[in-house]
This record gives structure tokens, sequence and C-alpha cells, in this order.
């Protein structure tokens, strides 16, 4: 009785055994290989969106160091463009200056000149000598002349310095509303063939754009408009 008790436990725990191997440890290895699998899914979708984001992130940065080096090169080319417009400036200044320096000295000596043939005229006619008087008369006149030429030579080395002065301003660089410059917009309509009224207008308005940089590009356009351009 006891063997065949003995006998049936066994079977009995041989069965449950059995039906452990083959019903639970399947479902658990599936389901352990299951896990896995997730797990490795999970692993190469997120170093996959670490990846992408590091590369988004890599074009961001090459993105803005492009327009950083865009926005370089730009002021880089807009300060020599106002150097060279400066420089262009003083040296037609320079040369105005130097022009009318020349042509007052010139006025200068020519009067020197014809105050001196008249002090001798007038020495001659107190001397009573005609001739002499006819000769510092005939200087005098000379002088006269020659002052009159000297006076016509100093206003047209004013005007050719007003001229240049006038050619020294690029009206594509003083009209481009991104380098605003006041003193550069006046000065190419001063040496416009507009009408006073119309400059002195147009000049109002550059003035008040230049406290007030929302009215530049209007102010621009109709200087441009003005002007022809």
């Amino acid at each position: 009785m006891n063997k065949s008790v003995v006998i049936g436990a066994v079977l009995i725990v041989v069965a449950g055994l059995g039906y452990y191997q083959f019903s639970h440890l399947p479902a658990q290895r599936a389901a352990e290989q299951a896990a896995m699998e997730a797990e490795q899914r999970a692993a190469a979708e997120a170093a996959a969106a670490e990846e992408a984001a590091a590369a988004e992130a890599a074009a961001a940065e090459e993105a803005a160091a492009a327009e950083a080096a865009e926005a370089e090169a730009a002021a880089a080319e807009a300060a020599a463009a106002e150097e060279a417009a400066a420089a262009a400036e003083a040296t037609a200044a320079a040369e105005a200056e130097a022009a009318a320096a020349a042509a007052e000295a010139e006025a200068a000596a020519a009067a020197e000149a014809a105050a001196a043939a008249a002090e001798s005229a007038a020495e001659a006619a107190e001397e009573g000598t005609a001739e002499a008087s006819d000769n510092a008369a005939q200087s005098a006149t000379e002088a006269a002349s020659d002052a009159a030429e000297a006076a016509q030579s100093a206003a047209e080395s004013a005007e050719t310095a007003a001229e240049a002065a006038a050619e020294a301003v690029n009206p594509d660089e003083a009209l481009d509303a991104s380098s605003f410059d006041p003193a550069q917009v006046n000065a190419l309509i001063d040496n416009s063939s507009l009408d006073e009224t119309t400059k002195t207008t147009l000049k109002a308005a550059v003035d008040a754009a230049r406290d007030n940089p929302v009215l530049v590009q209007g102010v621009i356009a109709q200087v441009r408009a003005a002007l022809g351009l």
C-alpha cells in the first residue's frame, strides 16, 4: 500500500513537471524573448533619435555659423564702402579748399598789381608827364584785366571743385537705406539741378529721418523720385 502511494506521488510529480515544462516554460521563454526584443527596439529607436537630434543640432549650428559669417562679411563691406565714401569726400573737400585758396591768392595778387599801377598813374599825373600817365593808365588797364581774368579763373576753379565734390558722392551708396548717411544724401541734393524749394523740402525730410529711422525708407524713395533715379 505504501509503495503504491509513493509510486503514485512520484507519477504526479513527474506529470506536474512535464506539464510545467511543456505549458508554462515556453510561454515564459516567449515572454522573455519578446521583452528582450522590445528592449532592443527601444534602444535602437533611442539611438536613432539621439543621432537625429545630434545631426539636427549640427545642421543648426552650421546654419548659424554661415549666417554669422555672411553678416560679418556684409558689415565689413559696408564699413569699406563708408570709408571709401569718407575718403572721397575728404579729398574733394581738400581740393575745393585748395582751389579756393589759390583763387583768393591770385585775386589778391591782381588787386595789389592794380593798386600799384593806379598809384604809378597818379604819380605820373602829378608830375605832369603825359606819356608816363598814359603808360600808367595802360598798366592799370592791364592790371584790371589781369584781375578780371584771375577772378574768372577762381570762379572756374571753385566750380570745378564743386563738381568734384558732387562726383565724390555715389548716388547708389548715398541712397542705400541700409547705410543711410544724412550728410551724403544732403550733399547729393545740394549738388543736383533741383530748385531751391524742392531742395529745402527734401533736406528737411532727410533731417527728420536722421532722428527717426522709421522714416528712412520713405525719405530715400522720395529723394530717388525727385532726382529721377
